[in-house]
């Protein structure tokens, strides 16, 4: 095996990811943003800020949205879980592009779902309310939730609004109780 492999086999242990992911940042290889964010996202309760410091060296901010514009699914994949641990008002188009648009129904959902880990900005709340109106009611579903935790007069209002349009009893049900007056 290279060195790029080597590397890639140590971040499958959370006692050698950081060595690991030490030489994919000299090596500056972006093939390893992937295996970095499966080993970010891995369970092991350890310290990833080593995959994370790694992943910033290797541009992956950036690189997340070059992966959501690809044609293969699993390439847009890795770019939206990268999107997770880089929240910039930047990623916001390429998610709410995704979550309306792809092709693939769980892709559009984890779009959504990402979205709701943005930081809550004016450019947030219009793609939020974009949102609003996807065909995929799961993605209406969980843009309802990440509104109503937001908990702010323009996010009660845009429910308000959609609730007036909005034809599933379950969605209906969750902007009720969203736009329900605060005790």
């Amino acid at each position: 095996m290279g060195r790029f492999e080597d590397a890639v086999a140590q971040l499958r242990s959370s006692e050698t990811w950081c060595r690991g992911a030490r030489t994919l940042a000299q090596l500056g290889d972006k093939r390893a943003v992937a295996p970095l964010v499966a080993a970010l996202r891995s369970r092991a309760e350890a310290d990833k800020v080593c995959l994370l410091d790694t992943l910033e060296a290797l541009g992956a901010e950036a690189y997340a949205r070059t992966l959501a514009r690809s044609s293969d699914a699993a390439e847009r994949a890795v770019g939206v879980r990268l999107m997770e641990s880089f929240p910039t008002d930047e990623q916001i188009a390429p998610l709410v592009d995704l979550a309306l648009h792809d092709g693939d129904a769980e892709l559009r959902r984890a779009a959504a779902a990402t979205l709701a880990l943005q930081r809550r900005t004016p450019a947030w709340l219009a793609a939020s309310v974009r949102l609003l109106d996807a065909d995929d009611a799961a993605v209406r579903g969980a843009t309802i939730d990440s509104m109503a935790m937001q908990n702010s007069d323009a996010t009660r209002q845009a429910l308000a609004a959609r609730l007036a349009h909005e034809k599933d009893p379950e969605l209906v049900k969750k902007l009720r109780a969203a736009t329900a007056p605060r005790r």
